[in-house]
């Protein structure tokens, strides 16, 4: 399996238009923040969770250009934004992909993308040619892959995040029960979202992430959904260790 983080910023991105704090200047490319999303290829399966606003930026940057299935962690709109831009995947590959998601999560990606219904605009491949998939929270496959969804609140609104293998990737997660913890058990890599130094009504603070990194311990941790509060070098030499920032691009094989 070979995991690429394609953008950890928060749904501002870093920099932040019209900021002029130390993160948003800095000259570092690992406090530059697309919108985030993931890709894992495992066992020739290309999935990618969420479409983020960044999703062409990110194709191109880390040059994918062909996936077999999205997973939706919600319906934000940091993390659907870019679904439309499946459109030029479906026409080279003249393919279906596949979108998996809990209930709210398709039914409003239904409403916010209603035209890929419209007949005559799939007839002509003009629109994006998804089918959608939804998902309760126990495991499903896509080809032989077995996917665990972990259901973590953002708020008050219930989200997906996901485990693949030894893989497990949570993002907007502001609360996390014990029995989900349980399926995060003998993960190699976690990577979860740690928004700022601050708390936050719906996201983990950096504090609650590190918490939670310690309680499943798996063998690397990064985090992910970071603010503009969050200046790379400075935050990442004070985390313990096996704990690290995430940046974009970062590939990891498992």
């Amino acid at each position: 399996m070979k995991v690429t983080i394609l953008g950890t910023g928060t749904s501002q991105g870093v920099p932040v238009i019209g900021c002029k704090c130390e993160t948003c200047l800095s000259s570092n490319s690992k406090d530059k923040r697309l919108r985030t999303s993931a890709f894992v290829n495992v066992n020739g399966m290309k999935i990618l969770i969420d479409t983020s606003i960044d999703f062409r930026q990110q194709m191109l940057k880390n040059k994918i250009d062909d996936i077999d299935a999205v997973l939706y962690t919600h319906h934000h709109v940091d993390h659907i934004n870019g679904m439309d831009d499946l459109r030029q995947i479906t026409q080279k590959h003249n393919k279906v992909i596949e979108l998996y998601g809990n209930k709210t999560t398709m039914d409003e990606l239904k409403v916010t993308f209603r035209y890929v219904f419209d007949a005559e605009l799939i007839r002509h491949h003009a629109v994006p040619l998804v089918h959608f998939n939804y998902i309760e929270n126990k495991e499903f496959y896509l080809g032989d892959v077995k996917v665990i969804p972990v259901e973590c609140l953002h708020g008050n609104l219930k989200i997906f995040g996901y485990r693949i293998e030894n893989f497990a990737y949570i993002t907007d997660c502001s609360k996390i029960t014990d029995e989900e913890i349980q399926k995060l058990q003998g993960l190699k890599v976690l990577v979860i979202n740690a928004l700022r130094i601050r708390p936050h009504p719906t996201h983990f603070n950096l504090q609650q992430a590190i918490e939670v990194a310690l309680k499943v311990k798996p063998k690397r941790t990064y985090l992910t959904h970071l603010t503009h509060d969050i200046l790379h070098d400075k935050i990442n030499s004070t985390l313990p260790k096996g704990i690290e920032l995430g940046y974009d691009g970062i590939e990891f094989n498992l």
